[in-house]
């Protein structure tokens, strides 16, 4: 059949974009806390998907495919901040959208600066589980698709990774996380 026009396929992709914005921002946010550094990684997520665009398969849902590119730009990112030992704090500012009604869970904004900054201090491996699990509440096997990992190892992770945000909450007073996670 042919290559596809570039027209055709920056149609899509403003498509996937429309559709999928908020979902890949929350992400990276939730994996980063820096809203600079997040919208330059959702544009790049876009602008991968487009330059990629005749790579993807159609085996995974375009969701779980652009998931897997954002989460290769957020540990590149954790990995240049960890060279430059720099970590960013959570930035005041207007709420991010989730599909966890946070809300309902939480009384002050206090607990969730506590809770993202918990979140963000934990292994980069935990970070993604608990992100993609607990926030954008994926199933086990999409993780296991964005991850390229079994689900077996997206149980074990996230078990582990709870744990030690729970062992982190508990050092630090405690009782904050539990009650989202």
């Amino acid at each position: 059949m042919g290559k596809i026009s570039d027209n055709l396929k920056e149609q899509k992709v403003m498509q996937w974009y429309e559709l999928y914005y908020m979902d890949i921002y929350r992400f990276i946010y939730y994996m980063l806390g820096d809203r600079q550094s997040c919208e330059d990684l959702v544009h790049d997520t876009f602008l991968r998907a487009y330059t990629s665009f005749e790579k993807f398969e159609k085996r995974a849902s375009v969701k779980t495919w652009l998931f897997s590119i954002s989460k290769h730009l957020v540990l590149d990112e954790i990995r240049r901040r960890k060279r430059r030992r720099i970590f960013t704090l959570f930035y005041e500012g207007q709420d991010i959208p989730s599909p966890l009604n946070i809300e309902q869970y939480i009384e002050n904004r206090d607990t969730v600066e506590r809770s993202l900054k918990a979140i963000q201090q934990l292994k980069p491996d935990y970070r993604l589980v608990i992100t993609l699990k607990k926030i954008e509440e994926c199933s086990t096997k999409e993780v296991a698709e964005i991850l390229g990992w079994s689900e077996s190892k997206i149980r074990k992770t996230l078990s582990r990774g709870l744990a030690a945000l729970r062992k982190r909450d508990i050092g630090e007073g405690g009782g904050h996380n539990e009650q989202i996670f």
